[in-house]
């Protein structure tokens, strides 16, 4: 039924077409026919009009021009010729067969013109051209008639006429053809958009569903497909961006999380179920001495030179009922000489399953230090109790004998009870001190101190030590040093262990210095000693707690670890710095640096 309906839609409108076509070329023709009739007639007009009348009004039987003009007309109709006088009478005329010559109507001077004659006697409409004679001053004028052409069809025209129309109606089943062709996609088009719409269309009416049925309803029915595939569009697009959104928050806070996994000290592993690695920190290579890339890459067996830790990964693979609690050990690594390292394991299971394990690995080598050194200090701390204690005793013993009456014996027990008592009294005044530095107890009361005179009482309480031993104490300080803000009992703890250190590790005829030197922002006090000496690894480590420089030689310097670690806890509280420098066999030099302070205005108390 569409077919038939677009094809008759065709045939009508080629008929039409071929109608119009030719009207307008039938109106062509007869607007050209009626310019080459005016054309002819003014121009024979004018061409007669110019001759002498005597010319144009032959004699009395004879034919004259205007007859022969009849004889010449050629494809055109020529209906009279006639000379006319001012009373409108005809001197001459000459006509075609049937034709009548009509009365002549007035002309203007010296004018040419044309007229329409109405069909009236004459058959036919007449078109009539006239002009003035020129010989006879306009008082006679020259009138020429020609029919009015009948219609504009002209039969030898028709062979043309019927060609068009063969033309444009052969066009009909062409374009026939050719929408068919164009239209079949459309039609598998709207069978595609009814099955796609399916769930659409059970919604709509059946008019709704028929008229889909031409081209004006597989266009609506596209549009409303359309509608629904941008409400569908739009609607993934908003779920795409919510689901970039929630991806990307997700990216985001997997990356936060990796990125505070990987600033953690301690280096992390997780393994999978099966005992693979499946995430390792990079804090685990410098506590292992393995590539992470090696320890993402292959089996702990491969990687893991570590008996102790192999084992344990050995025991939470599968992540069994037993391997639920946590286990740690201490293990010394083997790739990484010196350190020590607690591994802590534990099993990640939640809703009764098993997910893998995490194994944390934690830099224990200070703690494991701090221990050695803690159980090597209370021995030392015991040793050097016990020592005084048994001199004290011994020679309390000798003091109680009454068979020693020697005034020189008990003068020399005295002084070595004293130098015993004064050796323990350091030694608790050092732990009590640690104590209160450790506990934040000990705060320091900072005033304005004239340093040369600080300086100067160290010295001199130092000098007995130092001529006990025989060594030399020099000081090197000038009168004129700026003043510093310290707490000076307590900085007096400081200079009296550094000045005992350096009497101490120094031998027989050796010298210590204490010098002081003023800067342009601050002052450095400087303990020079050329007593053994240090490596660089004991520099590194001479102010950590308990720490002892190893001694080589035959003498045996006692020694708690806590005098230079004390001085430079006090030198840091005063927001100052102890540097060290130190060659092994050549001696040491302790400076601090200590800020000065502004100049008091006259009349300000100095200590």
């Amino acid at each position: 039924m569409k077919n038939n309906r677009i094809g008759l839609i065709l045939v009508v409108s080629s008929l039409a077409v071929i109608a119009l076509v030719v009207s307008l070329l039938l109106k062509r023709q007869h607007t050209e026919q009626l310019e080459q009739l005016r054309a002819q007639g003014l121009g024979t007009v004018r061409s007669l009009a110019v001759l002498p009348a005597s010319v144009l009004l032959p004699p009395q039987g004879q034919p004259g021009v205007l007859a022969s003009l009849l004889a010449m007309r050629g494809n055109l109709d020529v209906a009279y010729a006639a000379i006319s006088g001012e009373d409108g009478r005809n001197l001459f005329e000459v006509a075609s067969p049937g034709a009548i010559v009509p009365p002549a109507a007035p002309l203007a001077l010296a004018s040419f013109d044309e007229r329409s004659v109405a069909a009236g006697q004459n058959a036919r409409a007449i078109r009539e051209f006239r002009g003035p004679l020129a010989s006879q001053d306009g008082r006679l004028q020259l009138r020429i008639g020609y029919f009015e052409p009948q219609g504009p069809f002209d039969l030898k025209d028709l062979p043309f006429y019927a060609l068009i129309a063969l033309a444009v109606f052969l066009l009909v089943p062409l374009i026939y053809i050719v929408i068919k062709r164009e239209m079949a996609p459309l039609a598998a088009l709207g069978e595609q958009l009814k099955t796609l719409g399916a769930a659409q269309a059970q919604a709509q009416s059946a008019s709704e569903l028929d008229a889909g049925q031409d081209v004006r309803g597989l266009a609506g029915k596209l549009n409303r497909y359309l509608d629904h595939t941008s409400a569908r569009i739009r609607e993934l697009e908003q779920d795409s961006i919510a689901s970039m959104a929630s991806g990307r928050l997700l990216e985001y806070g997997s990356n936060k999380m990796q990125a505070v996994l990987q600033c953690l000290p301690d280096g992390l592993l997780v393994l999978d179920p099966a005992g693979e690695v499946t995430f390792a920190t990079g804090k685990i290579e410098p506590l292992l001495g393995v590539p992470v890339a090696e320890v993402l890459s292959q089996p702990v067996e491969a990687w893991c030179r570590d008996p102790e830790l192999r084992a344990m990964l050995a025991r939470f693979r599968g992540a069994g009922q037993d391997a639920r609690s946590q286990m740690t050990i201490e293990f010394n690594p083997l790739g990484v000489p010196g350190k020590r390292l607690w591994a802590t394991a534990q099993a990640l299971t939640g809703h009764s399953m098993a997910y893998g394990t995490l194994v944390v690995l934690r830099d224990a080598t200070r703690e494991h230090l701090a221990r050695q050194a803690g159980n090597d200090f209370v021995a030392h701390v015991a040793h050097e109790l016990k020592s005084p204690l048994n001199v004290i005793g011994m020679y309390g013993e000798m003091l109680a004998d009454v068979g020693i009456d020697d005034p020189a014996v008990r003068v020399e027990a005295i002084n070595v009870i004293q130098d015993e008592v004064e050796r323990m009294t350091s030694l608790v005044n050092n732990l009590l001190n640690v104590s209160k530095l450790e506990m934040g107890s000990m705060r320091p009361e900072r005033h304005r101190v004239k340093l040369d005179d600080l300086l100067r009482d160290a010295w001199q309480q130092a000098r007995s030590r130092a001529d006990a031993k025989n060594i030399r104490l020099d000081l090197q300080v000038a009168r004129d040093l700026a003043a510093v803000s310290v707490d000076k009992d307590m900085f007096r703890i400081a200079l009296n262990n550094l000045l005992n250190n350096a009497i101490k590790y120094n031998g027989a005829g050796g010298s210590v210095t204490l010098s002081a030197e003023e800067g342009d922002s601050d002052v450095v006090i400087a303990v020079r000693d050329s007593g053994i000496g240090m490596t660089p690894e004991d520099r590194e480590r001479v102010t950590e707690k308990f720490f002892r420089v190893r001694e080589t030689g035959e003498e045996q310097r006692g020694g708690h670890g806590l005098g230079l670690y004390l001085s430079n806890q006090i030198v840091e509280l005063h927001h100052g710095r102890l540097t060290i420098e130190s060659e092994l066999g050549h001696g040491s030099v302790f400076s601090i640096h200590l800020k000065k302070m502004p100049a008091l205005a006259e009349g300000s108390q100095v200590l």
